[in-house]
């Protein structure tokens, strides 16, 4: 069963108003504030400037709520312009230069009030366009910067120690390069292909035909050498014929000791031989 509330609610909802207005709600304070200094005076003999700012939200609410219900004079409803307001129902306080101002000056007056009337109402209507776009931000999730994870992190050591050895790579790389054209500046470039194999030809005939130039005088050998003299080729000998003897002496002691575990082993297989002789003529005669 609908409420009480609820039920005034869609009859406020049904209710078409004059002029075609819009309900209203509190939030419209500023946008109503005309019409709602006007129905305070006409209809409660209130002055908006002499009420405190919690009693003219109260009134407000009061002043909603007719509206809401089409119980307020039509011309509330088109709308009024606060350019056609005159001071006295504005304000209960007598200005002494009231009665002395003349009709040009009712004219000024009049027409600062329209410029700073349509200043507000932009001003106001701005207010809301802001507040709804916030309120929309706020209603959804707010986008930003994160912290990185820790796989973030890792990848971006990996990327960063990768990077590192690829330009360690490239920088030696370069350094080679330079080094080679260093090189072949001073000496020249190295021949390549067929021209680089006769010239290794071309070298090596020159090597050949500098030695066959030379003749005996080629080869220089030492006459201890030639002649077999010399403390240092009796040493050799000497080291030769001790090895020969070593090598002999280890020849014939590992030989002597591989005849020893044969015999050895010769001599258990007997006596095991025997053993089992002995037992089978003891059990079968």
């Amino acid at each position: 069963m609908p409420s009480r509330s609820q039920s005034r609610e869609r009859s406020e909802e049904d209710i078409r108003l004059p002029h075609d207005a819009k309900p209203i709600t509190e939030a419209d304070y500023f946008q109503k504030s005309d019409e709602f200094r006007v129905w305070l005076k006409n209809e409660k003999g209130k002055y908006f400037d002499e009420l405190s700012g919690e009693k003219a939200r109260s009134y407000f609410r009061k002043f909603v709520k007719y509206w809401n219900r089409g119980k307020l004079s039509k011309s509330l409803y088109a709308g009024i312009d606060s350019s056609t307001i005159p001071s006295r129902a504005q304000t209960g306080y007598k200005w002494s230069f009231a009665s002395k101002t003349s009709r040009a000056d009712d004219e000024a007056l009049q027409r600062a009030r329209a410029t700073v009337s349509a200043a507000t109402l932009n001003r106001d209507f701005d207010e809301r366009l802001e507040g709804s776009s916030k309120s929309d931000r706020g209603s959804g999730r707010v986008q930003g910067p994160t912290l990185p994870s820790s796989s973030d992190i890792q990848l971006a050591r990996e990327y960063a120690a990768e990077t590192r050895e690829e330009e360690h790579r490239l920088k030696r790389k370069r350094e080679r390069k330079e080094d080679k054209e260093r090189v072949e500046d001073m000496v020249g470039p190295k021949e390549v292909g067929r021209e680089g194999m006769l010239e290794k030809k071309r070298a090596k005939r020159e090597n050949d035909r500098t030695f066959r130039d030379k003749g005996d005088e080629g080869l220089e050998v030492d006459e201890s050498v030639l002649m077999g003299g010399g403390d240092s080729f009796k040493q050799q000998i000497a080291r030769r014929d001790a090895a020969r003897h070593r090598h002999q002496q280890k020849t014939e002691d590992k030989a002597n000791s591989m005849r020893e575990r044969a015999s050895v082993f010769k001599e258990k297989e007997d006596a095991t031989m025997a053993m089992f002789q002995k037992l089978a003529k003891e059990r079968f005669g």
